[in-house]
């Protein structure tokens, strides 16, 4: 069995030391192994730190919201991609049909956006392209309001406990 040191002014896992290796200064021999090298001694067991705990929520938070982007937007009877890759496409074609509709340009009869299940969406107009535009764009922001909600929530948090039970799989 390995023996686990830990710096007594920090609680930091030292890690275990081979046979006649000369221990660092501070290190002391826990009395078990911590199930993760993030974890700080705290004078009776491996305990997880607040930070450490706070940014594995927010990242399983960061997680949730590329789901959520991936999952899409229903829009005409299909689902419309919103994911990062697929923003600047709609925020180009949208800018795209304002421009022809204050230049009077005529935007193509034809013109159709591909949806996620590879079918095209008809936008004959430009109207029906910038309405495309502003329904990914209010969808985006809404997500993106509901990240930073339960980002914000976490950061205010001070006991890990409380951070680990934090659900954030409302309002998306």
């Amino acid at each position: 069995m390995q023996t686990f040191y830990f710096d007594t002014s920090s609680g930091m896992c030292l890690g275990s030391f081979g046979p006649g290796t000369t221990l660092p200064p501070l290190a002391e021999a826990a009395p078990m192994a911590p199930s993760d090298g993030r974890q700080i001694w705290n004078g009776q067991g491996w305990a997880w730190p607040v930070a450490v705990i706070r940014n594995d929520v927010l990242a399983l938070i960061s997680a949730r919201y590329q789901a959520a982007l991936a999952a899409g937007l229903g829009y005409g009877g299909k689902v419309l991609q919103i994911r990062e890759q697929d923003q600047a496409n709609l925020t180009a074609m949208g800018n795209e049909a304002r421009w022809a509709k204050a230049t009077g340009a005529v935007w193509p009869a034809d013109f159709a956006w591909r949806m996620a299940d590879d079918s095209f969406l008809g936008l004959a107009t430009a109207d029906a392209m910038i309405a495309l535009g502003e329904a990914a764009k209010a969808e985006v922001y809404r997500l993106r309001q509901v990240k930073w909600g339960h980002v914000d929530a976490v950061r205010s948090l001070s006991d890990g406990s409380a951070i680990a039970a934090y659900d954030f799989e409302t309002g998306w």
